[in-house]
């Protein structure tokens, strides 16, 4: 009888910690804004964004905008450069505070007067507060009317498990499978005593 208590505690305990230990995602939006330098004048003809000369957050909301990890307007964005949208090469990447967002594939349509570019891929929180998270991100350049630099606005919009990948849980489901598996034993044993 003491090995049945001993073993029933032994699950009751596992699941009790596995619980504690679930999957935070990201959530919420950041926008940002500043200038781009493409590889040419005309937005049909570029491929190559060569420089971010300005680039901050101009907005947040959610996991971005509370917290420890929590970005205040303003803060200044480090962006991929020389970045080749057409061929997603270098890696695109992202970072403003403790997120970083690296783009796993992405969408460019472009004419003369726009460049839009959505991008998929994940962003990570490096003060290990959220787990990393499937986001999508998009670029919005049009031409500038002053002659000047490429002004662009761009933002990031959460869209939980949008590559099909679930969010991890912690390791409760294989405990309560456990615990089922184990109450089967239990009474597979009690009914063959009978």
């Amino acid at each position: 009888m003491r090995k049945i208590w001993a073993t029933l505690f032994g699950i009751v305990a596992a699941v009790a910690v596995t619980t504690t230990v679930q999957a935070i995602p990201i959530s919420g939006t950041i926008a940002m804004g500043g200038e781009a330098t493409l590889d040419n004048a005309n937005l049909a003809s570029a491929t190559t964004i060569e420089s971010w000369p300005l680039a901050y957050v101009v907005a947040d909301s959610g996991s971005f905008s509370t917290g420890p990890s929590a970005v205040p307007d303003f803060t200044m964005v480090t962006m991929t450069a020389p970045w080749n949208f057409e061929l997603n090469s270098p890696a695109f990447q992202w970072s403003a505070g403790n997120f970083t967002f690296t783009m796993s594939s992405d969408s460019v349509s472009q004419s003369a007067n726009f460049l839009t570019i959505i991008g998929f891929g994940t962003i990570a929180d490096s003060t290990d507060g959220f787990d990393p998270t499937a986001f999508q991100w998009e670029l919005s350049d049009e031409n500038p009317t002053t002659g000047g630099a490429s002004q662009f606005t761009f933002s990031v919009t959460a869209v939980p498990n949008s590559n099909g990948s679930p969010v991890p849980d912690g390791g409760l489901t294989v405990a309560l499978l456990g615990l089922s598996l184990a109450c089967v034993e239990g009474l597979r044993r009690k009914l063959s005593k009978a």
